[in-house]
């Protein structure tokens, strides 16, 4: 069983093609069934590895975003990565820090390990500022959105996402207040 206090590290650019492969082998764990499956076959390690290299080699240029893993014996169990509020509307309600992404393998569920993840990065955010804090999920994500409503988050807005002919409705769930989702934690 994963302890809260067991080593969650800041990912560097030799992490980027681990992360990549956990992040897809993720959506496709998650998204089948929520998901077009024309999406899913469209993923690809590669070009996910590039894109994580970009951020992870340069922060700045990705609104400085920080990506925190967690390993499990040889695997990626769950990463997770925060940054500054990209969403000009959420931003201007006061949720200046975001949670861009956090994914944890089903395997390694039920093990605190997303809890864990959301609480370095909301140390994460508060040592560099922030006030409060949001996150974009799928509305279809009922497993996610419940944890993020056990963490004390709220429903703040709503998105389509437009992929092609592919609509995906998102939800935002934010904290006003980052210590918020701290205390429950």
């Amino acid at each position: 069983m994963f302890q809260d206090d067991q080593e969650i590290r800041k990912a560097t650019v030799a992490d980027a093609s681990r992360v990549a492969q956990m992040h897809v082998e993720s959506w496709l764990e998650t998204y089948t069934g929520i998901v077009p499956d024309v999406i899913l076959a469209a993923l690809s390690v590669p070009r996910r590895t590039l894109a994580w290299e970009s951020i992870l080699r340069d922060p700045a240029m990705h609104d400085g975003s920080v990506v925190y893993l967690k390993e499990m014996g040889e695997a990626v169990a769950g990463f997770g990565a925060c940054s500054e509020q990209r969403d000009v509307d959420l931003k201007g309600q006061g949720f200046d820090g975001e949670i861009g992404a956090i994914y944890v393998l089903q395997r390694f569920q039920r093990q605190r390990i997303g809890r864990a993840l959301m609480k370095v990065l909301a140390s994460d955010l508060i040592g560099r500022g922030f006030r409060g804090v949001a996150l974009w999920v799928l509305n279809e994500n009922a497993h996610a959105r419940h944890f993020y409503k056990k963490c004390g988050g709220e429903v703040i807005g709503e998105r389509k996402d437009v992929r092609g002919q592919v609509v995906l409705t998102e939800v935002a769930y934010g904290w006003r207040d980052i210590k918020v989702l701290q205390e429950h934690i």
